[in-house]
């Protein structure tokens, strides 16, 4: 038999019987809850009592930080976290945070002890790697992260009234100066592009052009494609996950855009989706990812995995041809920095620059590409056809 008790002014006690001992006495569960009336507490009494029949009640003050971790784990998730995200978290769950706070309670988990926390990671030995010094700003930001991201689950489930994680500060990220190409050595490498392998033409070309994110260049399908409006539409990127191997998901900060290109780009897109077709035709009944048709794929439709981007990248730094061109190495992700900071110095306004980016506040645009700027994206399809004088083959 279930029950309401009214405890005081909009606080009621919840109660269920869920046996008899062998004397013959009831055997209950209670919750205290709040709630606007009577009628409200009722509705609040039949939740309680199914998530005691069919196993999900937990009892709130038996939950340890680590039990915490099997329910973040099973319920957070991909519209919660990016899977990237998630691993990266979980990593840091179970090397840094669990060692130290995985046997406590959660109603004993305060404040201090993430401050204790985040603190300890800005003294010598904090690194993992045998390195001295402490970690840097953005590897403390994310070990906040992931202790925020499990206690605020806590929170959202009822189990703790507030999250303790939530006022603490931490540092701010700092951005490193990132390498990239001055004009001159801009327009040295792009003069080099006609020679690389067509496929690695177009994916640099692009990443140079629009400033995409390598796992957002791998995703890109026909469907993208607008010949109309002169550029590509970025709605979804490609990961690696765990098991399962390349899957899409949302953009970076699910953010959808567009983003115009220059002429001779599109005649290199129109190229590539022709052979595209041709080979889907052949592959027939083989091909894989039907309903798709992505720009970058082998002989079966298959999209490649966006980490054989940067991979590829590795290897033509290392080549002769490379380095008889006398440029420094730069990371693949650096072409978008190069890409952005370009614009930027041309005088392209700030929202078209946090277009092209991607961001979702343009206060990290003003923090990586704060200069001075002026005029929209249809510009930046121009300034960068400045790099394409060569006619398209």
């Amino acid at each position: 038999m279930s029950h309401v008790e009214r405890r005081g002014k909009n606080s009621f006690r919840l109660v269920v019987t869920i046996g008899y001992n062998e004397k013959g006495t009831p055997i209950r569960e209670r919750k205290t809850v709040k709630a606007k009336n009577q009628t409200e507490a009722k509705k609040m009494l039949t939740m309680f009592e199914s998530e005691i029949l069919t196993g999900k009640y937990i009892k709130t003050e038996n939950i340890t930080l680590q039990r915490l971790y099997k329910e973040w784990l099973e319920n957070v998730t991909e519209d919660d976290l990016a899977p990237r995200t998630k691993q990266e978290y979980i990593n840091i769950l179970n090397k840094r945070i669990l060692p130290l706070y995985g046997h406590m309670k959660l109603e004993h988990i305060k404040p201090i002890h993430v401050l204790n926390f985040v603190n300890s990671l800005k003294k010598d030995g904090a690194r993992l790697d045998g390195k001295k010094g402490p970690l840097s700003s953005s590897s403390i930001n994310n070990c906040y992260k992931a202790f925020n991201s499990i206690l605020s689950f806590a929170k959202t489930m009822k189990w703790i009234s507030d999250n303790p994680a939530e006022d603490i500060a931490i540092p701010t990220v700092r951005h490193e100066e990132t390498e990239i190409y001055s004009v001159k050595e801009l327009l040295t490498f792009v003069e080099h592009l006609q020679t690389l392998p067509f496929r690695w033409q177009v994916i640099v070309a692009l990443a140079l052009s629009s400033s995409a994110r390598q796992g957002e260049i791998a995703a890109l399908e026909e469907k993208h494609v607008d010949f109309d409006r002169g550029g590509i539409h970025i709605n979804q990127a490609l990961t690696v996950k765990k098991e399962i191997g390349v899957t899409l998901k949302e953009t970076k900060n699910k953010r959808k855009r567009f983003v115009s290109l220059p002429e001779e780009l599109m005649v290199l897109l129109k190229k590539i989706i022709h052979i595209r077709k041709q080979e889907d035709f052949k592959a027939g009944e083989y091909r894989e990812w039907p309903g798709h048709l992505f720009l970058f794929t082998n002989e079966f439709g298959k999209p490649i995995r966006p980490d054989s981007i940067s991979q590829w990248w590795g290897r033509f730094m290392d080549s002769g041809e490379f380095k008889e061109l006398g440029l420094k190495r730069i990371r693949f992700h650096d072409l978008r920095h190069t890409s952005l900071t370009y614009l930027s110095s041309k005088g392209l306004r700030s929202k078209a620059v946090q277009n092209r980016a991607g961001h979702s506040r343009i206060t990290t645009t003003f923090d990586i590409y704060g200069h001075g700027i002026d005029d929209d994206d249809q510009l930046a399809a121009a300034y960068i056809g400045e790099m394409f004088k060569k006619e398209a083959k």
